[in-house]
């Protein structure tokens, strides 16, 4: 209850769960807090460590068990010493390249291409390339995607309100050909207002039902992008790689690094550096070029 977003919230939850597994407990609330020490929290960490999980990866389900024990001591549950124990216990050093892929121009367009050659309703079709068109055309987050009104957006300007992380508000410029796929479903879009992109059937209409809301969740979108491969089948680009490749693509266009950060809604630039990929080849032709230049 003390996180702000409800993104916060759902990563919590998801680490506790794995958490709760880890110890042995049927779910999150059957965890004794009070009997979480040092040790334990060692030992937690050392089986995160076998699992292969990365540095970073550790240190979050570190953050979350210290916040939850946190509370636990304002509550009066834990004394001070098994606190300042518990706060004693340092994060993973370390991190680990990690392997987020991008995709070309050229790739993206393939992308499309198999969209249309997926046999489905033009509804499904006009759908699906508009989500890939605002993933990789405005670079938003999936849930920012999936969370998007009709009423954000403003069509004399070609502009996108998109409220991110810590609810903070930014506008976005939609590219003509972004705006172009977008507005081809939104012509056929089934409602007046409410979300942007909503379930369909397998009949291309939408789908209906008291008990559930008509758009499409985070989850669904991520499912939608590994439906089609990129490059092979094998080979699946998830949402946050493609958001990835807007960053990357402005700035080798030479886009400011500091645009680029407010497009991303990044509170620090260091932030938007981590997103800008050079590929392996770029950083061989460096080499190469820049290397012994008189030798």
């Amino acid at each position: 209850m003390s996180l702000n977003s409800d993104k916060s919230k759902e990563t919590a939850r998801r680490v506790l769960m794995a958490v709760a597994m880890h110890l042995g407990c049927d779910d999150i609330y059957h965890i004794k807090w009070s009997k979480i020490d040092k040790n334990t929290i060692n030992n937690l960490l050392i089986i995160l460590d076998k699992v292969g999980l990365s540095p970073d990866t550790k240190s979050l389900y570190l953050s979350v068990i210290k916040s939850v024990l946190k509370e636990a001591f304002l509550l009066g549950q834990i004394t001070t010493l098994h606190y300042e124990r518990v706060k004693s216990v340092k994060r993973s050093m370390g991190s680990r390249i990690k392997k987020h892929q991008l995709i070309s121009e050229q790739n993206f367009r393939q992308l499309l291409q198999q969209v249309d050659e997926v046999k489905q309703p033009t509804a499904t079709c006009l759908r699906d390339k508009a989500i890939f068109h605002l993933l990789i055309g405005c670079g938003l987050r999936r849930f920012e995607l999936s969370g998007l009104q009709l009423a954000q957006i403003n069509h004399e300007t070609q502009h996108l309100i998109v409220v991110g992380k810590g609810n903070k508000e930014r506008e976005i410029k939609l590219h003509n050909i972004t705006y172009l796929a977008l507005k081809a479903w939104l012509n056929i879009h089934p409602y007046r207002n409410g979300p942007v992109f909503v379930r369909l059937t397998k009949s291309g209409q939408p789908y209906y039902k008291m008990s559930d809301t008509p758009g499409l969740s985070g989850h669904a979108i991520y499912n939608l992008c590994k439906k089609y491969g990129l490059i092979s089948a094998a080979q699946r680009i998830p949402p946050h790689s493609l958001r990835r490749s807007y960053a990357t693509w402005l700035y080798n266009n030479g886009a400011d690094l500091k645009v680029i950060s407010v497009l991303l809604g990044h509170s620090s630039l260091k932030t938007t550096e981590i997103y800008i990929k050079h590929t392996q080849d770029d950083i061989d032709q460096a080499v190469d070029a820049n290397l012994f230049s008189s030798f």
